[in-house]
């Protein structure tokens, strides 16, 4: 990756670059491109396995449009085969759920605890405490070399970008198999990994999800262009606001990128681009590249690519404009840089060209893990309406993709996530939460059904999937987790330092980042993520207090403390505490939190929390744009489970969802899998 935060390198071997290459074709060329035996005339067909997962969806929403005869294809698959709550993770967070799917077991199993690890030990010697992005890490080439000239230089050793989640994947004994097996965005699935013993170019197909970077090697960074901004810009969490100033109707801006790898002064790559608009309509000409778009206030325009030149190689990627004001000032905003998918620099799907295939068939798409970017409407760069037009645009080509799919399917196992669900509950459900401290009356009027008519969307996809179903066919749908209000907010690190857990060298600076302003010759415990606590453990932590001994006593005390804790009006803060070593057996102990936090509902980890930040008070009111959450104690925000089989289990969890489908397949649960097959026939 060229980008800020993630690098991929690449080993330059050009005969075996080649070869790689040339394997399809050879496959191809000696008839073994497929996966399986080969079919036998007037065989019945091979059974297929349709999973489709929802991310977010809610066990009592379901039941509540169901009954209001709102989602008529989930209700025909309930009664086809059956519904159930299906039991999340701890914590219920998606990138720890869907690895629970992967893996058929929990975190101790595959060891993601959060959106957000640390590094007890980091190599960094001003840091005590490195907080990262928990599924993937760069990391640079143990030795470094290279060749310089001038301004130039030549790194003939590339940082590498790793996948952090560990343990078995279901599609992997599948693959091995020689069961066909394509899987589309997939959290926690970043970069995407081969399947050692694959028979052939499509017997596995993957495309990355919830993960994946944009071209900064970021979750997303989009920018807004503004008179507004100051001159040198303003940066802000998941975006920017870029100086951007029209004379004569005439503006010139830039495409800001990574910066450029073979430059010694690491000078950011950029693409320049004009706007001019019309004296006196709404309209604006955008020129970038070479490509000339013509849009309306209030139009996005297409899919532009570009490439940025470094001198050596160009950098392919893309972006959509969107114009948010013509007049009096011209106002453009800008997505996130997507890895372009035609031309990929990273690795987002086996086999490379498996990306370039969905774009060809269905259209240019988001590349970017998480393409419904919340910061963008959280930060100013959207409004909510404007937001939700891009959702929707998001949707609809998920959905082209799906129909492309279900098409081509015709043996074996097919996964397909959606996420619109879940982005669309965490930004509106204070809409339709009358209780929620920022519910306005008038925008509830707006957008209060926004969430109501995506699963209504979601029904229609599954609509379409049980009428492709033949008999022997099995489809599942399944959501992560469940969903609920967002309205306070609990910021742990300070109430650890109320309660003598954590100390500051200036208790009067307001803001605390990375850990900067901890003394940690007094702390004893400390937050990171949303649901993680840590002790400054001796022997693991950089700068550790607390002895082994005092260990499990010290939890215990916390434990206890927290479960105490009451709002102003008498409410429960914390539902559980979960103790990690006891909770996970085998949990890799410099890796996973000491304890997991379980808020109880309406309540969650304050946004400063997440990297260690304390505030001036340990609750407040929660009025963020972002007003619904799952990140709180699992019993609470179960997920579903739906299948036009019968579902033989009592409580069917995350990890069963793995073993049950390579039970359909006759492989029966792998040993390192905790899980069970839940459905009969």
């Amino acid at each position: 990756m060229l980008g800020r935060n993630l690098v991929v390198g690449v080993t330059i071997d050009l005969p075996v670059r080649r070869l790689r290459a040339l394997l399809p074709l050879l496959l191809v060329a000696l008839g073994l491109a497929h996966c399986g035996p080969p079919a036998r005339d007037g065989a019945a067909p091979q059974r297929r396995v349709l999973v489709i997962g929802i991310d977010g969806m809610d066990p009592q929403l379901l039941r509540r449009y169901m009954d209001a005869g709102d989602l008529p294809h989930l209700s025909r698959l309930a009664r086809t085969g059956g519904w159930k709550p299906l039991a999340t993770s701890m914590p219920p967070q998606s990138p720890v759920a869907w690895s629970n799917v992967i893996a058929g077991g929990g975190p101790g199993s595959h060891e993601i605890y959060d959106f957000i690890h640390r590094d007890p030990h980091p190599a960094e010697p001003a840091l005590s405490i490195r907080p990262y992005l928990s599924t993937a890490t760069t990391e640079p080439p143990a030795v470094t070399r290279q060749v310089g000239m001038g301004d130039w230089r030549l790194d003939l050793a590339s940082p590498t970008t790793t996948l952090r989640r560990q343990g078995p994947t279901f599609w992997s004994h599948l693959v091995e198999a020689g069961i066909e097996t394509t899987i589309y965005r997939m959290p926690a699935n970043y970069p995407v990994l081969d399947v050692p013993g694959a028979r052939g170019h499509r017997c596995f197909q993957c495309l990355s999800g919830m993960g994946t970077p944009d071209l900064l090697g970021n979750y997303g960074t989009f920018t807004v262009y503004t008179p507004d901004a100051p001159i040198q810009g303003q940066t802000v969490p998941g975006g920017r606001f870029e100086f951007f100033w029209t004379e004569d109707h005439r503006g010139n801006g830039k495409i800001t990128g990574p910066p450029n790898p073979y430059r010694k002064d690491g000078a950011e790559l950029t693409v320049p681009f004009t706007a001019v608009r019309d004296p006196q309509r709404d309209l604006v000409r955008i020129e970038v590249a070479d490509d000339l778009v013509l849009l309306q206030e209030g139009e996005w325009s297409k899919w532009i690519q570009l490439r940025f030149k470094t001198g050596l190689r160009d950098v392919p990627a893309m972006v959509r404009f969107f114009v948010r004001q013509v007049h009096p000032d011209l106002e453009l905003f800008m997505t996130p840089i997507n890895i372009d998918p035609t031309d990929p620099v990273e690795p987002i799907s086996v086999p490379t060209e498996f990306a370039r295939r969905i774009a060809e068939a269905t259209g240019l798409y988001d590349t970017i893990g998480i393409p419904q970017h919340a910061p963008e409407v959280q930060r100013g760069g959207l409004d909510a309406s404007q937001w939700l037009e891009k959702t929707r645009m998001i949707l609809d080509q998920r959905i082209r993709q799906f129909d492309h799919a279900l098409g081509g399917f015709e043996a074996g196992c097919l996964f397909f996530y959606f996420g619109a669900v879940d982005l669309v509950s965490h930004i509106y459900w204070r809409d339709q939460d009358p209780d929620h401290p920022a519910h306005d009356p008038e925008a509830a009027r707006q957008f209060g059904d926004v969430i109501a008519d995506t699963y209504r969307r979601m029904d229609g996809v599954v609509g379409k999937a049980l009428d492709a179903m033949r008999a022997e066919d099995v489809l599942i749908v399944l959501s992560d987790h469940g969903f609920t209000s967002f309205r306070r907010q609990f910021n742990l690190n300070t109430w650890l330092k109320d309660e003598g857990y954590l100390s500051l060298k200036n208790p009067s600076l307001a803001s605390n980042k990375v850990f900067a302003n901890y003394d940690w010759t007094e702390t004893r415990a400390y937050g990171v993520g949303l649901n993680g606590l840590y002790l400054n453990l001796a022997g693991r932590e950089r700068d550790g207090i607390v002895s082994p001994a005092e260990r499990d006593a010290l939890k215990q005390q916390i434990t206890e403390k927290l479960l105490a804790v009451r709002d102003t009006d008498g409410a429960q803060v914390i539902a559980r505490v979960y103790d990690v070593a006891a909770f996970y057996p085998g949990a890799d102990a410099a890796i996973a939190p000491d304890l997991l936090i379980g808020y109880a509902r309406h309540y969650r980890a304050s946004w400063a929390t997440l990297l260690g930040d304390t505030s001036k008070h340990v609750l407040e009111d929660n009025f963020d744009r972002w007003s619904g959450d799952h990140c709180i104690a699992a019993h609470l925000v179960p997920g579903v489970l739906l299948a036009n089989r019968p579902i033989t289990a009592d409580a069917p969890a995350l990890v069963d969802i793995g073993p049950t489908i390579l039970e359909l397949f006759g492989r029966g649960a792998s040993a390192d899998m905790k899980g069970k097959s839940v459905l009969g026939e």
